[in-house]
């Protein structure tokens, strides 16, 4: 309940934002469960070559945005799920944005993998460790 008036003290343009969020996560972990992944990056990978210069505020909202669906996400890899979703967000405002996928080992020696995406120097969806960069597009 508390999540919903929150939601309505939201601006109008702010609820959009979130609505577009959460359709994109919800299409990306649909994605994710019932395409092999290498079929998920030939999807992600579509090049523009008619990037727009994002302004910083605009890359501020759609982070807010994309980190306020995580109350809504109840499945694990919300790191790769989220970067997808980012990702389009940012192509279609023709924004340039790099996903990044690496792997890091935990003090428990155990391999753990995280995903994030950034445009430019601004991170969208935070790298936060020591990861070893395998894969980016």
């Amino acid at each position: 309940m508390k999540m919903l008036i929150k939601y309505n003290e939201l601006p109008i343009k702010e609820k959009l934002l979130f609505l577009e969020a959460l359709f994109f996560v919800f299409l990306a972990k649909i994605l994710l469960l019932f395409l092999p992944f290498k079929l998920c990056v030939s999807i992600l990978s579509v090049n523009k070559k008619n990037y727009e210069t994002p302004e910083l505020e605009q890359l501020k909202q759609i982070k807010k945005a994309i980190r306020r669906t995580r109350w809504l996400s109840f499945w694990k890899n919300q790191c790769i799920v989220m970067s997808i979703a980012s990702r389009w967000m940012l192509q279609r405002r023709h924004i340039h944005s790099l996903l990044s996928l690496g792997v890091a080992f935990d003090e428990n020696k155990k391999l753990k993998a995280h995903a994030w995406l950034r445009t430019g120097e601004i991170g969208i969806v935070e790298k936060g460790g020591n990861f070893h960069e395998l894969y980016n597009f």
